[in-house]
């Protein structure tokens, strides 16, 4: 083959294989960005919860992976209400992924490292970071829950108190610091309130035997010890 015609062969040829590549880029691209459009209806949606319900172990995974990654709360709140014990866990890891991420990786190294300090018991290291993240992040409400934890462990449960209603007014859905004002109100014996607040976390997670039983037991003790202008008579004592 002459040079020249050497020379406008390969160039013919990289035309049609830019030609190609271009083809392939533009046809995966709007591949993505059907996906993309796909994954924001309703449909796909309710096809990760019914998956979620009823698909083998496998699928479950990747709807609750899924459900996560769309940040699907309502679907997953309503999973923490399932019969099935592996569609309650499932929705639990995922709406706490949710949560946990929700300010980003900077703020979630910060709640690991929160975490890591709990676990050794260096409450006041737990502390300062505490006080660090809510004060860099203060709309991120798992600032506010880890830092009511650290008060619960030191015994100050006012303190405690207000930080988790500081996660309520952020997430009103937060079962844990639900939760978490009922212990402390226990703590500090106001057993009615307790109860209260007991009962709305069953309400999100019925399922939840720790938050039962809890519950259970701070109604037996107002039946026994009733508050304030809610005696029972004498008679009914004795």
């Amino acid at each position: 083959m002459p040079p020249r015609d050497y020379t406008v062969f390969v160039k013919r040829s990289l035309r049609l294989v830019l030609r190609w590549l271009c083809i392939v880029g533009i046809s995966v691209g709007a591949a993505f960005a059907l996906m993309a459009l796909v994954e924001r209806t309703n449909w796909y949606r309710a096809r990760l919860v019914r998956l979620l319900h009823t698909g083998n172990a496998r699928q479950q995974l990747h709807a609750a992976t899924q459900l996560a990654q769309l940040k699907c709360e309502r679907e997953l709140l309503r999973a923490l209400q399932a019969e099935a014990n592996s569609v309650r866990d499932l929705g639990r890891k995922a709406l706490e992924h949710i949560w946990f991420h929700a300010a980003g990786d900077k703020a979630y190294r910060v709640l690991h490292q929160i975490h890591d300090a709990m676990d050794k018991k260096e409450w006041q290291r737990a502390l300062a970071l505490s006080d660090r993240l809510t004060h860099q992040f203060p709309d991120f409400a798992e600032g506010w829950n880890r830092r009511a934890a650290v008060f619960w462990e030191l015994g100050q449960y006012d303190k405690s108190i207000a930080d988790s209603k500081r996660v309520l007014a952020l997430n009103p859905h937060h079962y844990g610091a639900m939760q978490g004002i009922g212990v402390c109100r226990l703590q500090l014996g106001d057993v009615a309130e307790a109860c209260r607040f007991l009962r709305a976390a069953l309400q999100l997670i019925p399922y939840d035997e720790p938050t039962r039983s809890s519950l259970e037991k701070c109604e037996e003790l107002l039946r026994v010890y009733p508050p304030p202008g809610k005696q029972r008579n004498l008679e009914d004592v004795i």
